[in-house]
C-alpha cells in the first residue's frame, strides 16, 4: 500500500511540473503582447540573412517605429553596402534608395497585408492569429512556432521565434516547405520608447545632396551593354524571342523579350543619379527580394541593385513567377560579379 502512494506521488509531481512548464513556456507570448501592445516607440537594431538559390544575403537592419503607424526600415546590404529604405508615414509607404534620390510610393497596407520578420507588431500577429502555437523550452530559450503570412511567396509556411528566458526577443527564423531556414533575423538590440528627431520619418531627411553635376549620373564603366544579366529560370515552354538595344539619356537600355506560354518583358539599364528626390507611384507592394526591395504590382516587378536597374513586366506572370525570375537574375548577377 505504502509503495502504490508513493508511486502516486511521484506521479503527482511530474503532473503538476509538467503543467507549471506549459504555463511557463504560455507566459512568455502573454509578456510579448503585453509589451508589443503597450510600446509608443522602440528602435531596433539587427541582423537579417536571406537564403536564396543557395546564395546567403546578408543585411544590417535599423527600425523605428512611433506610434500609431510610423515606421523606417533601413536595409544595408552587406556585400555591396546598396542602402534601401521601407518608410511609412502619413503621406504613404514608400521605398527609397538614398544613393539615388529615387522612391517608389505606394498606397499599401504594408506592413499589415504580410509578415515581417523584423516588426514586432507582426510577429505578435503572426503568433496570435495562428489556432494551434506551440511553445518549446530548451537550455537557452523559449521557441515558439507559428504561421507566416507572405502571399508573394506560399512556400514560407512557418516561423520559429526565439525568446530568452527574461522574455525578451532574440531571433526570428521564417521556414518553407523543405523546412530550411530561408529567412533569419537576428535582434541585437532593442531601445524601447526611443524618442526621434520631429523628421526622422520624413522622406526629406532621405534626400542626398548632389553638388556636381558630373556625378549624377553613373559612368560607362557601369553600362548595361558590358553586363547584360539573362534570368537563370524561366517558366516551362517559354523562351527569349528578341534582344534589343536602345540608347538613353542615363546609357544604354536593354530590352528583352521572352515568348511562348509564359510571354514577359525584362528592361535592365544603368542606375542613375537623381538631383532631386524622384518619386514613382506604383499601385501594388514592396517585395524584399534577396539582395534589394522591389515595387511589385499586378503586372510588373522593379528593383534596382549593383548599380543597375531592372523592371520584368508581363499579363500572363503571377507574382511568384516574377519574383522568382527576379531571383535568379539576382543569383546571376552574383555569380558574373564572382567570376571577374
Amino acid at each position: 500500500m505504502k509503495k502504490i502512494k508513493y508511486i502516486i506521488a511521484i506521479l503527482s509531481i511530474f503532473i503538476l511540473c509538467g503543467c507549471g512548464g506549459k504555463n511557463n513556456n504560455e507566459e512568455v507570448i502573454k509578456k510579448f503582447e503585453k509589451k508589443v501592445n503597450n510600446i509608443k516607440s522602440y528602435s531596433i537594431k539587427g541582423e537579417m540573412e536571406i537564403v536564396s538559390n543557395e546564395e546567403t544575403y546578408s543585411y544590417d537592419v535599423l527600425v523605428n517605429y512611433k506610434k500609431p503607424e510610423l515606421y523606417k526600415v533601413t536595409l544595408v546590404n552587406k556585400v555591396n553596402d546598396h542602402e534601401q529604405v521601407i518608410l511609412k508615414n502619413s503621406d504613404g509607404v514608400y521605398v527609397v534608395t538614398p544613393a539615388l534620390n529615387k522612391s517608389f510610393k505606394f498606397q499599401s497596407e504594408w506592413p499589415k497585408n504580410s509578415s515581417q520578420s523584423y516588426l514586432l507588431v507582426s510577429i505578435l500577429n503572426d503568433i496570435t492569429s495562428t489556432k494551434d502555437v506551440s511553445v518549446e523550452k530548451n537550455k537557452e530559450y523559449y521557441i515558439v512556432t507559428a504561421n507566416v503570412n507572405y502571399p508573394n511567396n506560399k512556400s514560407l509556411v512557418k516561423e520559429k521565434i526565439y525568446f530568452d528566458a527574461s522574455g525578451n526577443l532574440k531571433e526570428v527564423q521564417v521556414i518553407n516547405k523543405d523546412e530550411r531556414v530561408v529567412i533569419r533575423m537576428k535582434f541585437i538590440k532593442i531601445t524601447y520608447s526611443k524618442k526621434f528627431e520631429a523628421n526622422n520619418f520624413k522622406l526629406d531627411s532621405l534626400v542626398t545632396s548632389t553638388d556636381c553635376e558630373g556625378e549624377c549620373t553613373t559612368t560607362k564603366e557601369t553600362s548595361v551593354v558590358d553586363n547584360i544579366v539573362y534570368p537563370l529560370y524561366l517558366p516551362q515552354d517559354t523562351h527569349l524571342s528578341t534582344k534589343d538595344t536602345i540608347e538613353s539619356d542615363n546609357g544604354d537600355r536593354v530590352i528583352m523579350t521572352y515568348a511562348g506560354a509564359k510571354p514577359f518583358m525584362i528592361i535592365e539599364e544603368s542606375a542613375s543619379v537623381s538631383k532631386e528626390m524622384e518619386v514613382t507611384s506604383v499601385y501594388g507592394d514592396p517585395l524584399q527580394l534577396s539582395m534589394s526591395i522591389g515595387a511589385l504590382s499586378s503586372n510588373s516587378l522593379e528593383w534596382q541593385s549593383n548599380n543597375m536597374q531592372y523592371y520584368i513586366t508581363s499579363s500572363y506572370l503571377t507574382s511568384e513567377e516574377m519574383m522568382t525570375i527576379a531571383e535568379s537574375l539576382n543569383t546571376a548577377s552574383v555569380a558574373e560579379i564572382a567570376n571577374k
